[in-house]
């Protein structure tokens, strides 16, 4: 079995005894575009894409990243995300996407002169990989479980498509021009899940013309204190009321001990989009991101299930000059802190830095 993983250097946690003991087991591993300050802004290039694929065969493409987190492990505050599972022809397509990406200039492999000898790789082993098998999603019966659980449909069409990252000073953005070919053809609603809202002009002409049209735009994404982020906060709350007054509806999730991470378009209840697309300046301009777009009436309706229970933890953003207004009724330490963050951000730092969010 050949086993080849790509990470985004700006968020390798993995330790260094751990990757030498997965390249000493064969297990080839690059990084995408590992950081140098001589970089200076190039260093915010980030490979955003999620995806496996096993066999050219089987692929799941969404939100998720390999992170406690995402998993609901530990006493976190958790991401609510979404991915979809599919086989057939279509996983080897999976396959020359990834292909594309492996070979990608902005990619190098790590390479470790030391081997580590069997003392030492059983000590990696110890301290990194006994707790694997307490892990609820790894133990053989939840697998079976889960497998048993999923529902499989032969959908009449599924459309993979991904960015290419030619070098650091151009990425071949696919995703953004097709998400705009789907908004300029959509004749009567667009519902769309997303953690951040900062709109490129492209995207923000595109959804103003939509709903001139009389298109039902309706987007969910992170509340005051269901998001991650303290510099999307301050440029989302400069902007939202004006998104608003434009006819643009707008929820915001309140999830409780979850932050929003679905990145899911749905065009005309007829065809649902999902990947690591976020609604933002990075996923339009700058990432490599992946999605995938299927048209097919069982999958769309059980995404606009799951958008609607999302839905159903959110409330709909009015405009207030105080945003978010009264803290969002949240009125404790936690949101006081948070708030006036967002506030020291939004004068400062945050509007410099707006193309790079």
């Amino acid at each position: 079995m050949h086993v080849r993983i790509i990470i985004d250097a700006l968020n390798n946690h993995i330790p260094k005894e751990v990757t030498n003991f997965m390249h000493n087991k064969g297990i080839r591993i690059k990084i995408f575009n590992a950081f140098s300050l001589k970089k200076k802004l190039k260093n915010v290039i980030r490979m955003h894409a999620k995806i496996l694929v096993s066999d050219r065969l089987r692929c799941i493409i969404g939100g998720r990243n390999i992170v406690n987190t995402y998993f609901y492990i530990g006493d976190q505050t958790n991401f609510k995300d979404r991915e979809i599972y599919f086989t057939g022809r279509s996983g080897k397509y999976a396959g020359d996407k990834f292909e594309e990406l492996w070979y990608s200039a902005l990619l190098d492999e790590l390479v470790f002169d030391k081997v580590l000898t069997n003392e030492q790789n059983l000590k990696v082993i110890n301290s990194y990989f006994n707790d694997l098998k307490t892990m609820p999603f790894l133990q053989d019966d939840k697998i079976n479980t889960a497998l048993k659980s999923m529902k499989y449909s032969n959908v009449s069409s599924l459309e993979i498509t991904m960015d290419r990252p030619h070098s650091y000073k151009y990425t071949e953005k696919n995703t953004t021009r097709l998400i705009i070919e789907k908004i300029n053809a959509t004749t009567s609603d667009i519902l769309i899940e997303s953690p951040y809202v900062i709109l490129s002009e492209e995207i923000f002409t595109a959804l103003l013309k939509a709903v001139h049209r009389g298109v039902k735009v309706q987007i969910i994404t992170n509340s005051m204190m269901t998001s991650d982020s303290y510099l999307v906060l301050p440029v989302y709350y400069q902007e939202r009321d004006y998104l608003i007054n434009l006819g643009i509806d707008i929820y915001e999730f309140q999830g409780i001990d979850q932050y929003l991470h679905t990145k899911m378009f749905i065009f005309d209840h007829n065809e649902v989009v999902l990947g690591s697309y976020n609604l933002d300046m990075l996923s339009a301009n700058i990432n490599t991101e992946i999605f995938v777009s299927i048209k097919d009436s069982e999958v769309v309706k059980e995404s606009i299930k799951y958008y609607s229970e999302t839905l159903a933890q959110s409330i709909f953003a009015k405009v207030n000059p105080i945003k978010p207004a009264i803290l969002e009724g949240k009125i404790n330490l936690k949101s006081i802190k948070k708030y006036s963050v967002i506030k020291l951000l939004e004068y400062t730092l945050a509007p410099y830095l707006r193309d790079y969010l």
